[in-house]
């Protein structure tokens, strides 16, 4: 058997005798196989060294390995095994590039400078190669891995290092101090170029000097020895950039036929190029119109058509004064917008315990003056003596309520008036219209102090309530967007809804939290200025919700649903729908109707689609009254006076305002 060499068997039965071998045998070591020394990680750049005959001693930790030639047959080229290694070195994987030259021989004598035998790297391991690797990538210099740890660079191996011998004309090697040595006296050379032109010229080196930033941007690569500082993204070099003036004839560099075509010529092709201009600028407003009326399908019917070729323009504004010229101002030289006596008490939103209101029993006065329905009422904030309306005849009006009369009208719309609302103080008025242009009027005065438009169809406005300067508006591009009224800039987008927004509602310390409800049946809950929703209230049996009015006490908002339902939500905190405390009993599938709410929070009004007037009681959720309001059409509009106990006003489609006490 080949396991039992010194042992021989005899045909008899008998005990077997050891027989030794003549010879000893050596067991041979198999070269190392050549799949696992290809197989490691190979460096980018190895040191290149003279040729030698023998190979270099190997690292002391890996197995040693030498030649062994013996004279028995056979046995030439066999590997001994001259070391007892361990077996934790022996499952070490194989490291190291492969031996380009494994006996160690070399036929001839090398040249200097020949690459063609480079020096095998056993001692090396994968972590000391990544470190030099990225260090060459990011500073063009990295470790050798030889004994002596040569710091090789950029160019050692590259055309940098040859020169052109001028003698023999052939491109030779040059060595580390001769290359370092040429560098250094082109780098000093380039310095110092400026200096030398300056004194060539006979000027004063102090004034005429360049900047720093100047000769910055004047950097060229002067030779090939410079990639070493710019890398391959460096500029391109003086001979490049003169090469490619050469280039260029004198007739090119005089601007081409363009400055020999006659004035004829010229001015055609000026009158072409414009034509073109125009055609585009025509192209990409037909495009936006198409996009307006794709992302406005809803109201498509109803939006103003545009003038192809031309922007947008809101109308010319004008106003009108009714009563008398001596009426703008009182014996004190007081302006109409101050109260009278009977209004001089002030209720600030949520002061319940300011009066106590009643349930409104009969109409007392009609305001009429709009040539079409009546869209939105709003009162004089704190005191209520004045009313201003937003009709779909395109203009808005501001009442008297003490005297039943218009005061003021306002014309800057061509299309119908969507929503109005005060500023904190009353002094400033916005209204947003279907011609996609919101105005901020003067309410005194009214004259317009600002006109915005994102070319939308703004379906809500509102005031910031910490500062007037700012307002919001949510348009029928599903986005809420807060303008700065001095400035006329978009400031920010709120864009999480699927629909055109609806109502925009400020809650929690006067306005660092606001509540939207969209046409997409969801509530969302921002942050003041963060474009992010934190609350969503969504839920499968959720209908549109297209109006939300605040409780005074702060603690609930009231959502008007289309399923012919009001529904109730907290007004901080969770935000939780409070499915016990619902409003039903009114018809308003379709309609926007507004909800208003009474100073004390006791009872709670709103429209509905027939025209009808609806009272509730806030704690109980019963239906109270039921009147006819309207004609032709519904009680859209609803709003609680803040002061008189039991004064409600309504509005319309049948352009009639409504005093109900």
């Amino acid at each position: 058997m080949d396991f039992l060499p010194g042992y021989t068997s005899s045909d008899s039965e008998g005990e077997q005798i050891p027989k030794m071998s003549s010879t000893l045998e050596v067991p041979s070591a198999k070269l190392p196989d050549r799949r696992f020394l290809q197989a490691a990680p190979k460096p980018s750049i190895l040191a290149s060294v003279k040729a030698n005959r023998t190979l270099d001693t190997l690292h002391a930790n890996s197995t040693a390995l030498t030649l062994k030639g013996t004279s028995g047959p056979g046995t030439s080229g066999e590997m001994m095994l001259m070391n007892n290694p361990l077996k934790s070195q022996l499952m070490q994987p194989v490291q190291g590039p492969a031996i380009l030259d494994p006996n160690g021989m070399q036929a001839t004598k090398k040249k200097i400078g020949d690459e063609s035998h480079i020096k095998p790297n056993i001692a090396f391991d994968h972590t000391s190669f990544e470190e030099q690797r990225n260090s060459f990538q990011r500073s063009g210099q990295a470790r050798a891995p030889d004994e002596r740890g040569t710091l090789v660079d950029r160019g050692t191996y590259g055309h940098t290092r040859r020169r052109k011998n001028e003698e023999t004309g052939r491109f030779e090697f040059v060595s580390e101090e001769q290359f370092q040595a040429d560098v250094s006296a082109k780098r000093k050379a380039w310095e110092n170029e400026p200096q030398r032109d300056i004194e060539e010229e006979g000027h004063d080196a102090a004034k005429e000097k360049p900047t720093k930033r100047k000769r910055k941007e004047e950097e060229l690569i002067h030779d090939s020895d410079d990639e070493i500082n710019y890398g391959i993204w460096g500029p391109p070099t003086k001979e490049m950039v003169n090469r490619q003036n050469e280039k260029m004839s004198d007739f090119e560099r005089a601007g081409g036929i363009e400055t020999s075509l006659p004035a004829e010529i010229v001015a055609e092709r000026a009158a072409l190029a414009e034509r073109d201009r125009q055609r585009g600028k025509e192209t990409e407003d037909r495009e936006n119109q198409d996009f307006d009326k794709l992302v406005e399908r809803k109201m498509s019917h109803l939006l103003p058509p545009r003038i192809d070729g031309e922007e947008a323009k809101a109308v010319a504004p004008s106003t009108t004064f009714h009563p008398q010229k001596s009426e703008e101002f009182n014996y004190k030289g007081e302006s109409w917008l101050v109260p009278n006596t009977d209004f001089r008490e002030s209720a600030e939103f949520g002061d319940l315990e300011h009066h106590k209101c009643y349930v409104p029993k009969k109409c007392v006065a009609r305001f009429t003056g709009h040539n079409k329905g009546v869209h939105r009422v709003r009162l004089f904030p704190g005191t209520g003596h004045l009313l201003l309306s937003g009709g779909l005849d395109g203009k808005c009006k501001v009442w008297s309520v003490a005297e039943k009369k218009v005061m003021r009208t306002y014309i800057g719309h061509s299309a119908a008036v969507r929503d109005v609302q005060f500023n904190n103080d009353g002094t400033k008025f916005l209204s947003c219209s279907f011609d996609r242009f919101i105005r901020l009027w003067n309410t005194e005065t009214g004259q317009v102090e600002g006109t915005y438009t994102n070319r939308r169809v703004p379906y809500v406005v509102k005031f910031y309530p910490l500062d007037d300067t700012i307002f919001v508006a949510g348009c029928s591009d599903n986005k809420i967007v807060a303008y700065d009224s001095i400035s006329g800039k978009i400031t920010q987008e709120y864009n999480h809804h699927l629909a055109p927004v609806n109502t925009i509602t400020f809650v929690e310390d006067k306005g660092m939290k606001m509540i939207t409800s969209s046409d997409d049946k969801k509530v969302l809950v921002w942050e003041w200025d963060i474009g992010v929703p934190i609350k969503y209230i969504s839920d499968p049996t959720m209908h549109s919700i297209p109006v939300i009015t605040l409780h005074p006490s702060g603690g609930y908002f009231a959502g008007q649903s289309l399923d012919n339902q009001i529904v109730v939500y907290q007004g901080r905190d969770r935000f939780a729908v409070q499915r016990k405390k619902k409003f039903t009993g009114h018809q308003v599938s379709g309609y926007a109707c507004d909800i208003a709410m009474s100073p004390d929070g006791q009872f709670m009004c709103s429209g509905d689609g027939n025209g009808k007037l609806c009272v509730w009681e806030w704690k109980r959720g019963k239906l109270l009254q039921k009147y006819r309001a309207h004609d032709k059409g519904p009680a859209i509009g609803c709003v609680w006076h803040p002061v008189l106990p039991s004064t409600v006003f309504t509005c319309g489609w049948d352009s009639v305002i409504k005093m109900w006490q």
